[in-house]
């Protein structure tokens, strides 16, 4: 990184969403934590957040979703994630960009679009129209898709149950079992979108957040 990026503190005259989409396993969570770190050091003011779960209807949707406690067809489950959505953007992401804060998010409406949509079948021109209603016509400013292998990224959600002694959730047991379906689906819809910036979930997580980080400078100083 250049050195003269992070020489001084730096400023916004807006607030700026960003989005950091992939598959399990492909580094959000570290990306995001660094990201935050780097940021706050330029003493700029940072929120993370995440989908679902941010607010508190969020945690309760969350639960539904992940936990597959209550059946529920494809749509209806779009429809849940929606709400999250509508309700994230509502309490949580609207007030903070008008504050000024730069908000990353641990996915947002692509994920929708892999998962009900490529994966599952959903009209995804249907589910674009849902998904700008409950972003208020709001759209990340930029999307960093972490860009990784299913066999990498199956080892590493091994690994990391093992180490935190847990198991997946039936959530994540059944799109594991689609998992190259889901990289195919992110490639696809990431194809000729101007605001997503692909990175290799492969490479080091200094080398990752360095290219993401300097991404967002470079976007702020224009």
């Amino acid at each position: 990184m250049n050195q003269s990026l992070l020489s001084h503190t730096m400023h916004t005259n807006r607030g700026f969403l960003f989005s950091i989409e992939g598959t399990e396993g492909c580094g959000k969570t570290t990306l995001i934590k660094n990201l935050s770190q780097k940021l706050t050091e330029l003493q700029l003011n940072v929120v993370t957040t995440r989908e679902p779960g941010a607010t508190e209807l969020g945690k309760i949707l969350r639960t539904i979703l992940m936990n597959k406690s209550v059946e529920t067809c494809t749509l209806a489950e779009f429809f849940l994630f929606a709400a999250d959505r509508a309700q994230h953007f509502q309490n949580f992401i609207i007030p903070h960009l008008q504050q000024n804060y730069l908000v990353i998010s641990d996915r947002m409406a692509d994920s929708s679009l892999v998962y009900q949509g490529y994966v599952k079948g959903l009209d995804q021109s249907m589910m674009k129209i849902v998904n700008q209603w409950a972003m208020q016509d709001q759209q990340p400013d930029l999307i960093f898709y972490l860009k990784i292998d299913s066999e990498t990224a199956m080892q590493r959600i091994h690994q990391r149950n093992k180490d935190n002694g847990e198991e997946s959730v039936p959530f994540e047991q059944e799109i594991l079992q689609k998992k190259q379906q889901l990289i195919d689906g992110f490639d696809t819809i990431f194809q000729n979108r101007t605001n997503v910036i692909t990175l290799d979930a492969t490479a080091s997580s200094d080398e990752i957040t360095t290219q993401a980080l300097e991404a967002i400078i470079h976007l702020i100083q224009q």
